[in-house]
């Protein structure tokens, strides 16, 4: 994977930075599908801002969720940026509401059910801040403004040193 990168086409190493950088949010959602957000934080550089939820005591419900509702929180946690941080912060607190179980109704797997649901709660908040996060680096992070900047300068530089041979007619 790495080798992909020592190319000397910015172009390609631009297109290569992005798939890589799909890659990385693909693999943070598979892992925090998987039930292993704690441990990708732990290995973080930056402190992360954990978003956390209330847990009103364990009693069935007496709101009709339609299962619409958790087919959407399902979809938007599988399928990173599908879902804008309204909705998903919308999808995450109707999940985390729904007291009880909806499909399961022995107690072992009713249980199952609560965890699964409240991991996706999870998924579904580790997409707000990530997305969170990438908005900030594409519009108010300054040394992302910094980069950017100094390789389009070097872009023009290049662009001004590869015509100048044929304007020396």
């Amino acid at each position: 994977l790495l080798s992909l990168f020592h190319h000397k086409n910015r172009n390609d190493k631009q297109t290569k930075a992005n798939i890589l950088l799909n890659m990385i949010r693909t693999l943070i959602t598979i892992l925090a599908l998987l039930g292993l957000p704690a441990t990708l934080m732990a290995f973080s550089a930056h402190p992360i801002k954990i978003m956390t939820r209330q847990s009103p005591a364990a009693t069935t419900t007496t709101l009709y969720y339609h299962p619409a509702v958790f087919e959407k929180a399902v979809e938007c946690a599988q399928n990173y940026g599908m879902c804008d941080v309204d909705e998903l912060l919308n999808l995450a607190e109707q999940l985390d509401q729904y007291n009880g179980c909806y499909y399961e109704d022995e107690a072992e797997a009713c249980q199952k059910e609560i965890d699964d649901r409240h991991d996706l709660v999870d998924v579904l908040l580790l997409q707000t801040e990530l997305q969170q996060r990438d908005d900030y680096t594409k519009k108010a992070n300054l040394f992302a403004h910094d980069v950017k900047a100094d390789k389009d300068m070097h872009d023009r530089d290049n662009f001004i040193d590869n015509i100048s041979p044929a304007l020396d007619v």
